[in-house]
This record gives C-alpha cells, sequence and structure tokens, in this order.
C-alpha cells in the first residue's frame, strides 16, 4: 500500500537498507536518522486521527507492508479495540473488537512481548477477522507499552506464503512502536482533556460553549446547502424549588434524566447541549418552523416522563429557526430564548415559537423586538 505523501530520502534510503538487511551498522545509522524524523513528524501531529496517519505513513517508509492495525486497550485493559487501520480490510478490521485473552495480538498484550509470525494462517493463534480472507500472510505484533503499562498493540502485515519480516524489520517495528506509543497516548490524553472542555460534566452534553460553535458551523452548513435549520431553547419549570425541597443532588439526578430523555427524543443528526442551569438546547439541521416545533413538543413530554415527588416535571420551549427568523447564530440563540421567556409568561409548560419578521441587528438584552408575535401552540 502506498501513501499519499511524498518520502524523504532519508526514509527511502532507510527502507532500501532495511528490506535487503543490509549491514548492521550502516543500517542502523540510516534506520535510526529515519527514526528521529518520523517520531519529530509524528509528535507534530495535533489531533489523535493526524497522529494515527502519521504513524502508518512513516512506518511503511521505513518497513514497507501491506495491512496495518493499531488496538487500544479499553474495558479496564479487557478489551482490544480497534483504533486505526490501513488496507484492503481496513472498514472490517474497524468494525471489530476483542478479548485481550484472544489471538495473536492479545498474547503479545498479556506478555508485552513481540511476536514475529511468518505464517498467521498457519498459527495455532492466528484469528480471522470477521468479513477479511483467510490467506496467507505475515504478522510482526509489538505491544505498545507506556511505562510499563501496555495501552495496545501496532500489527503489521504482509501478504504471501514467502512474505515474512526479517529479523531486523522486526527491530525496527519495534523501536518505532516505542515512540509511537507515547505519541498515541499523549495524542488520546488530548482528546481527553478537548472532549472534556466541550463537555458539560453533570450531563455529559455540549456545553454552552461548544453548543455555540457548533450552532455557527450548522448555520454556515445550513447557509451553504439551502437547508433550514431549527433552534429550540428549553428551561425546566420551577426548578429552584425542585433544589429547595429535594435538595440539590436529587436536583442533579433529574438534570442527568433530563440530558438522557432529550438524547433519546432527537435524531441523530439533531444536537442536545446543557446552556447552563436547568436551560437545555437543540440543534435541529433540516428542520423548518413546524418541525422544529414538533421537535420541541416530542422534548417536552420526554421530560414529563420524569417525575419527582409524585408529580411530572414540566418544561417551557422556545424555538427560532433560519432562514425565516436569522441567518446569525447568535442572533438565533436570542430569539429562540425570548420566544422561551414569553412561554414563561404565558404560563409555562408549552412551546412558542417566534414569528416575528426576521432580525440580524443587536437585540436589547433579555428583551424581545417590538415587532414580535409569538405563535402559541
Amino acid at each position: 500500500m502506498m501513501w499519499p505523501f511524498g518520502f524523504s530520502a532519508s526514509h527511502l534510503h532507510a527502507q532500501r537498507r532495511v528490506s535487503e538487511d543490509a549491514p548492521r551498522a550502516g543500517a542502523s545509522a540510516a534506520v535510526l536518522e529515519a527514526l528521529l524524523e518520523a517520531a519529530a513528524a509524528v509528535l507534530a501531529a495535533d489531533s489523535l486521527d493526524d497522529t494515527l496517519r502519521r504513524m502508518a505513513m512513516h512506518l511503511e517508509a521505513l518497513v514497507p507492508y501491506d495491512d496495518l492495525a493499531v488496538y487500544e486497550l479499553v474495558d479496564a485493559g479487557r478489551t482490544l479495540s480497534p483504533a486505526f487501520a490501513a488496507g484492503r480490510w481496513a472498514e472490517e478490521v474497524m468494525a471489530e473488537s476483542f478479548s485481550h485473552e484472544v489471538g495473536i495480538t492479545g498474547q503479545v498484550v498479556r506478555e508485552r512481548r513481540t511476536r514475529n509470525v511468518p505464517r498467521v494462517d498457519l498459527d495455532p493463534q492466528g484469528e480471522v477477522v470477521a468479513g477479511t480472507a483467510h490467506e496467507p500472510e505475515a504478522l510482526v505484533c509489538v505491544p505498545l507499552l507506556v511505562e510499563h503499562r501496555a495501552i495496545g498493540a501496532l500489527n503489521v502485515y504482509r501478504l504471501g506464503e514467502q512474505a515474512g519480516f526479517t529479523a531486523t524489520e522486526a527491530e525496527v517495528v519495534e523501536r518505532f512502536a516505542v515512540m509511537a506509543a507515547l505519541a498515541f497516548d499523549s495524542a488520546r490524553q488530548r482528546e481527553v482533556l478537548r472532549a472534556q472542555a466541550r463537555t458539560d460534566g453533570l450531563t455529559g452534553l455540549l456545553n454552552q460553549h461548544a453548543c455555540r460553535e457548533r450552532l455557527e458551523l450548522e448555520v454556515a452548513a445550513a447557509i451553504a446547502a439551502g437547508r433550514p435549520l431549527g433552534l429550540v431553547a428549553i428551561d425546566l419549570d420551577h426548578f429552584k424549588s425542585i433544589n429547595d425541597a429535594h435538595g440539590h443532588a436529587e436536583g442533579d439526578r433529574m438534570l442527568q434524566a433530563v440530558a438522557e430523555r432529550l438524547t433519546f427524543a432527537v435524531r441523530a443528526t439533531d444536537v442536545a447541549a446543557r446552556l447552563g442551569d436547568e436551560e437545555f438546547a437543540l440543534i435541529l439541521p433540516g428542520a423548518g418552523p413546524a418541525h422544529a416545533l414538533t421537535s420541541a413538543e416530542r422534548a417536552r413530554a420526554a421530560i414529563a416522563e420524569i417525575s419527582i415527588g409524585g408529580r411530572a416535571l414540566t418544561a417551557s420551549a422556545g424555538i427560532a429557526t433560519y432562514p425565516e427568523n436569522s441567518q446569525d447564530a447568535g442572533r438565533l440563540l436570542e430569539l429562540a430564548d425570548n420566544a422561551l421567556y414569553c412561554a414563561k409568561r404565558a404560563g409555562r409548560n408549552r412551546c412558542q415559537r417566534y414569528a416575528g419578521r426576521r432580525r440580524d441587528g443587536p437585540l436589547p438584552t433579555g428583551q424581545a423586538p417590538p415587532s414580535i408575535h409569538i405563535d402559541q401552540r
């Protein structure tokens, strides 16, 4: 498999030396140079996906292979889950996780020891990924270790009955894996931190900042595609009294339950977020006024399934849509919020839609424009 990237002269020189199992001193110098260059490139990646793609690219420049898979230990170290795959069966590999007790990869991770297998198809521990062909292939499987802790495995394959990796090639893959493990672990931790920065810690929904960013992206996508976009602002009715009567711990459980109901009440393409306290939002790509109103009513009904002290939890909702109301994400949120507070003033436990003329100029904080007309549904 060739990657759509240019390789440096040092990479190509190292590949030629390793592949031909050249005299060890000369090969070691070239390989070391290429490993250092690869390390610099991989560690400079700005995302987990970019890190994995650079790993695959630079390793192939060092040791030619046909297929590659990177597995990550998850589920408290009991399961090997595919993090990245390249080659003919990449889709099938990415679809299958398995126990760390299974197969060559499981053995390598458990024992933290590299295996160079000339014929996986003849090895008693060889396993076939569902949907792939059972054919002659060689494998070098290396554990990914960080401070002696196994975090996964790096597998490289070559097809053919006589396609085995030399001892020198296996050693290069093993050296590469030392750097790759550190890069992968660091990139994964950065991804977790990024996700935490975008996620509400209590409910697991997008937080306010991430919601605003996502709304801006969805508005831009709606404008580019010429499709509508709905936004629903939701506020739980009398939530302060719930905290006062039942305590904040019970209030937190209610918020978590609301988040769960909202997640199931919307489509897979919709986005639920927590704006703060007891206020939530739904971003509805492709939803015009009628669809957005239906979604808001469905969300309100889902929230009403939650009860506390023998009474159903109720919510009010305000709706604004593109292109009817605004093409600015911030304005849409203001208009939905204004409609929400009109619903509150009208008696709560209802959905109301902003139906005024389109305004893209500034709105006074917390105040609807003079021309506002609210549809009460």
